[in-house]
Parts: structure tokens; C-alpha cells; sequence
């Protein structure tokens, strides 16, 4: 039998964990992993987000995770995004991985580097619906090694 004091150390830890799990405003989060032989310009990575909020602004974020064995300081993407009625965009995106110094940037250590871009500020979703999100790489190598994964953020502003 656990007594008064256990249960609240128990609740406590309990609340901790939910409260720092919680992502308030993140409407859809996912990454996907990319080979380890590296990415072919023409392998696209698909997320579908289902976004019902027509009404309010987002912000639209680019996840990227390399290692260090990335031959480059920066990292062009292709994001094609088709709308709920088949009507698709295509856009551009820099993302700069290292700084002029060649020192990496984003969060981590050891051989694993983590930035997240933001690509849009002020996104409105006109319709209800899924909403697919592919990204390629246009390094215009036809594969491109060192990269992890790359992920879709979208937050409510």
C-alpha cells in the first residue's frame, strides 16, 4: 500500500511528464527517416496532414536532421504542397546547415545535428481537408548523403 506521501510524489512526477509531453498550437508533427545509402533527388518524403481550422494563421516548419558527414553547408528542398481539391504548389526552400566558419548549427552534439526552419510565417489553410506535404532534395546531386530525416511542423500562431 502506497502511502500519502508516495502518491503525491507519484502525481507529481505524473503531471511533470504530461505537462512537458504537451505541444500547445502543434497541429501536426512527423518526420521520416531517409535511407542510409542516401536520398535520390527524385524520392520524395510524403506527410498528410488533416487540417480542419480554416479560420486561423499557422506557421509552417521544416525539420532537418544531418550528420557530420554532410558534404555541405546547406541544403536546398522542393516542397510540393497539393490542397484538398488536387490543386498543387511547389516552393523553395535554403536551409542553411552549417555557418560560414563551418561549424554546424542546430541542436545536438556528437555526429547528429537537429534545425528546424521555419518556411512560412502566416499560413492559411483555405480548406478543410488533407493536405500532403512532399519534400525533396534539389542539391542537384542524384544522391545526396548525410542526412537523417527531415519532418513537417505545423503550428497554430
Amino acid at each position: 500500500m502506497l502511502t500519502n506521501r508516495q502518491l503525491q510524489i507519484a502525481f507529481f512526477c505524473l503531471s511533470v511528464v504530461f505537462m512537458a509531453s504537451c505541444q500547445p498550437g502543434v497541429v501536426y508533427h512527423e518526420h521520416g527517416s531517409l535511407p542510409a545509402e542516401g536520398w535520390h533527388y527524385r524520392d520524395g518524403i510524403l506527410f498528410e496532414a488533416e487540417i480542419e481550422d480554416t479560420v486561423s494563421l499557422h506557421q509552417l516548419f521544416i525539420d532537418v536532421r544531418n550528420t557530420t558527414e554532410y558534404e555541405y553547408s546547406n541544403l536546398f528542398l522542393f516542397l510540393d504542397i497539393e490542397f484538398p481539391g488536387n490543386r498543387t504548389i511547389r516552393d523553395t526552400l535554403e536551409c542553411v546547415l552549417a555557418d560560414r566558419r563551418g561549424q554546424w548549427t542546430g541542436k545536438g552534439s556528437g555526429r547528429i545535428r537537429s534545425n528546424r526552419f521555419l518556411f512560412r510565417d502566416d499560413v492559411w489553410f483555405p480548406e478543410s481537408g488533407t493536405y500532403r506535404f512532399t519534400v525533396y532534395q534539389g542539391m542537384r546531386h542524384d544522391t545526396l548523403k548525410g542526412l537523417s530525416d527531415v519532418g513537417i511542423r505545423i503550428e497554430k500562431k
